[in-house]
């Protein structure tokens, strides 16, 4: 299981039953987390924040939804510090000027159909990291699906979760159901060994 390692976790307005599903999951776990698209970001920040705060982990977080500029602004908004987070940015690179960033945790890749270009880059971050448990978070399958055809999309996934697995990296996935492929949404149930399931809320 993972355990706490120390720190305060400050939940205000996140989903503590999120914290709560973490702790009870290994290292090689895989999770599938559903949401909607009002609450995307709490969502994942409910997600991101124990693992950072309280099971003290780094990670990798691939951008297939929106740069990662816009994640890290939104993160600091918020008061959470993800300068040890790494950011696989798959997003900005089709925008004029979109690479021309002030963090240096991020990594751009030109398009999301350079699905193994992202799972190497991935690796590498990974194998260059300071933090002995690490996290690969993707936002969001329903991007990818944009862009990649069914069933590809459903192989690499496969893929990218047994990679990690074997590694002992926590994999967590992000996707709004209703805009996922049949097939993907399918062989994520399959693959995946948790779900945290938040689907469309209405946020007050």
């Amino acid at each position: 299981m993972i355990t706490q390692t120390g720190g305060v976790l400050d939940l205000f307005e996140l989903d503590q039953r999120i914290a709560e599903q973490l702790s009870e999951v290994s290292l090689s776990s895989s999770i599938q987390v559903r949401c909607g698209n009002s609450n995307a970001f709490m969502v994942t920040a409910s997600t991101m924040i124990p693992l950072m705060q309280m099971f003290e982990m780094g990670g990798v977080y691939i951008c297939a939804t929106r740069g990662a500029v816009e994640i890290i602004e939104a993160f600091e908004t918020i008061g959470i510090d993800v300068s040890n987070i790494q950011f696989i940015d798959l997003v900005s690179s089709g925008i004029l000027g979109g690479t021309d960033v002030q963090y240096s945790n991020i990594t751009f890749i030109d398009s999301p159909i350079m699905l193994e270009s992202v799972l190497l880059r991935t690796l590498y971050r990974l194998r260059i990291a300071n933090t002995e448990r690490n996290f690969v978070l993707i936002d969001s399958v329903n991007s990818l699906a944009i862009y990649n055809e069914e069933k590809m999309l459903a192989e690499y996934l496969h893929t990218f979760i047994n990679t990690f697995r074997q590694r002992e990296v926590l994999t967590v996935i992000l996707n709004v159901p209703d805009q996922v492929p049949p097939s993907v949404l399918s062989n994520l149930d399959l693959y995946c060994t948790d779900l945290i399931d938040r689907g469309q809320v209405v946020i007050h």
